[in-house]
């Protein structure tokens, strides 16, 4: 390494020590990520949801510098109910999954069966294609439905 990456280095990490002394900013990493918010919106068999979270400055800035790829785990843990899904995007605190299969055709109605998550959920929303949607506090998993 060359002596000025070593010195950007070196003042990299010195900033964010004095900033956490200064602000009084958690340097103990947050292992789990609080969900505020899950987004579920139908669409026939498939569905797409939108996760925010919130996470300490630190994990922040670690997937600042080397990406959201560091969060898949978390990810996984948090739609284990769920068979397949593929990430879409992450972006500041949000990520977007595409659920594959989430619901199945049974006559003219898709049926989403309840599926348990991760971690409790402070705010979940289920928008239907017709435009309508629920809204549930404190949930744990998604709750039987059709469309």
């Amino acid at each position: 390494m060359k002596p000025q990456q070593l010195l950007v280095l070196f003042m990299v990490v010195a900033a964010v020590i004095i900033a956490s002394a200064s602000f009084g900013w958690d340097v103990v990493p947050h292992t789990e990520l609080n969900v505020t918010q899950l987004e579920i919106r139908f669409d026939n068999e498939n569905a797409t949801a939108q996760i925010y979270y919130e996470a300490g400055f630190l994990t922040q800035m670690y997937v600042s510098f080397f990406g959201s790829r560091n969060l898949d785990p978390f990810i996984d843990s948090f739609l284990y109910g769920f068979e397949e899904y593929q990430m879409i995007s992450v972006q500041g605190n949000s990520a977007t999954v595409k659920l594959v299969n989430s619901s199945r055709l049974t006559g003219n109605y898709y049926l989403h069966d309840t599926r348990p998550l991760g971690s409790q959920v402070d705010r979940l929303i289920l928008y239907y294609p017709d435009g309508k949607f629920l809204t549930f506090e404190n949930a744990t998993e998604t709750p039987n439905t059709f469309y």
